[in-house]
């Protein structure tokens, strides 16, 4: 029987592994008996003060209580939205504004901030749901379902400076999970440690994924990332053997002396998304853990997450650019003039409450004109290798003109990362001139050598600066705009 709602995973975890450990952190353990009955407890209520397919806005930490919240959503028949209580209070606001929730779902300390922005919004403090269960209510909302009902909405920055809710369907994540939980050759039992925040799309594989193989998701503290040895500890502890991590924060590690030969012996899989990988940290990770399988994706959060793998299975160079590969089943990826563009079920219906913008992004498939067939414009440049892989050559706007020549950005933070002694690597144009920065313990003066040993001169960057730290974003990528911000604060033009 195909599968139209994701909850069918939840179901047969529950029935088929009831006492194995699903979602664990810090102080609390949850089996897959327990999530749920914690997600039809959530369901209930929320089915009562709510109609099918309204959002629901979930004002909680990143904990397993967070995810049978969101999954309690999903039995109520609606859809959720995650987010981060410490994000600014104007973005909480406009994402309300846009989203305009049913009901707001939060945990006591986050109450004042839930009912400055309600509006017309009902309030459900998550530690007061009583504990029981409308079965019939909820086999009501079940029967309605549709595999094109929306799952979930995650707000990513827009170019106006207003937050764009993405919306995805049942059917786009079960694509995904099906797809993944096969090509990925994930076990029954999987234990991943999970790095991405809840509001950020890398999180869907992880938490689907592990429901499908009735596997685990250990939700590791933010604060180990910022301490390389106790990340490694932690790793090693709680015997994670599979991660899908945004490259920074493999880099970071990376650029530790704590990723030795034999530090993680239970880690199989390292998967990675969001950013470019540097090949210099891939080689760092695949000499410490030389048996792990290592794949690389790439996708926006418009296609569901991820639309094209690739499976490490050659040696690359430091200084080499990795393929993001081939398309993921039941995807199409097309180029056209140079431009990524993807079409398939993975595709989002659109930009929640946004028709404009959804019709800027979501525009008909010219090579294929005789039917309605939509593809998404992710603004990538791509090409194809000798090989056949599809490579990714960077965003259209970073794509720069300097000096008279056409430069990529991503070519200057490839040679900066494969430098020794860089751990993470960030490079930007202001308009006038290159500027890069970096950490690790690398001295400027040998980084500007290998820089001139690597890159012709045009290319140079007319500022490079050694950082203790560069800032992230909260999914764990480098904040660039930040960094732009504290760069032309410490070093403005003249």
């Amino acid at each position: 029987m195909s599968v139209r709602n994701v909850l069918r995973w939840l179901e047969e975890a529950a029935r088929l592994a009831p006492d194995s450990i699903a979602f664990d952190a810090p102080g609390r353990v949850m089996t897959w008996g327990q999530v749920w009955q914690a997600a039809q407890e959530t369901g209930s209520l929320l089915a009562e003060k709510t109609q099918a397919q309204q959002p629901v806005l979930i004002l909680m930490d990143k904990s397993p209580d967070c995810l049978c919240a969101m999954l309690g959503a999903v039995c109520a028949g609606c859809f959720y939205t995650p987010l981060d209580s410490s994000m600014p209070r104007a973005r909480v606001q406009m994402i309300a504004d846009t989203l305009r929730p049913a009901v707001i779902l939060f945990e006591e300390r986050n109450e004042e901030l839930a009912r400055g922005i309600a509006g017309e919004a009902r309030l459900c403090r998550y530690d007061a749901i009583p504990h029981r269960v409308d079965a019939v209510l909820l086999r009501e909302r079940r029967a309605a379902h549709m595999d094109t009902d929306l799952l979930y909405v995650l707000f990513t920055s827009g170019s106006t400076g207003v937050p764009k809710g993405v919306s995805i369907t049942h059917r786009s994540v079960i694509d995904l999970v099906e797809w993944a939980c096969d090509a990925l050759r994930l076990p029954e039992g999987a234990r991943f440690g999970s790095q991405a925040p809840f509001y950020f799309d890398n999180s869907v594989l992880d938490i689907y994924c592990v429901m499908r193989m009735r596997g685990s998701l250990h939700l590791i503290p933010r604060m180990d990332f910022l301490f390389p040895a106790r990340l490694v500890q932690r790793l090693a502890r709680e015997r994670i053997d599979t991660v899908f991590w945004v490259p920074s924060a493999l880099t970071a590690l990376a650029g530790a002396d704590v990723l030795v030969p034999g530090c993680l012996p239970a880690l199989r899989r390292v998967f990675f998304c969001g950013e470019v990988m540097p090949c210099a940290t891939l080689n760092r990770w695949r000499f410490a853990l030389p048996d792990a399988d290592y794949v690389n994706m790439y996708g926006p959060t418009e296609i569901t997450d991820v639309c094209t793998w690739y499976r490490v299975d050659r040696a690359f160079a430091d200084m080499d650019s990795l393929p993001i590969g081939f398309p993921c089943a039941n995807t199409r990826v097309m180029l056209i003039d140079g431009e990524i563009c993807v079409s398939g079920t993975c595709l989002s219906p659109g930009y929640y409450n946004a028709p404009e913008k959804t019709a800027a992004a979501f525009v008909p498939n010219p090579l294929r004109p005789q039917i309605p067939e939509l593809m998404y414009r992710t603004g990538d440049l791509g090409a194809y290798n000798d090989r056949g892989e599809l490579m990714f050559l960077g965003r259209r706007d970073s794509q720069i003109k300097h000096s008279g020549y056409r430069i990529e950005l991503g070519e200057i933070e490839c040679a900066l990362s494969a430098a020794e002694g860089v751990a993470l690597a960030c490079c930007y144009y202001d308009g006038a001139r290159i500027v890069a920065a970096y950490t690790g313990d690398a001295d400027e003066r040998t980084v500007k050598k290998h820089l001139r040993e690597a890159l012709p001169k045009y290319m140079l960057p007319e500022l490079l600066l050694h950082r203790e730290t560069l800032p992230r974003t909260g999914s764990g990528k480098v904040d660039r705009l930040t960094l732009r911000q504290e760069v032309e604060h410490e070093h403005p033009l003249p």
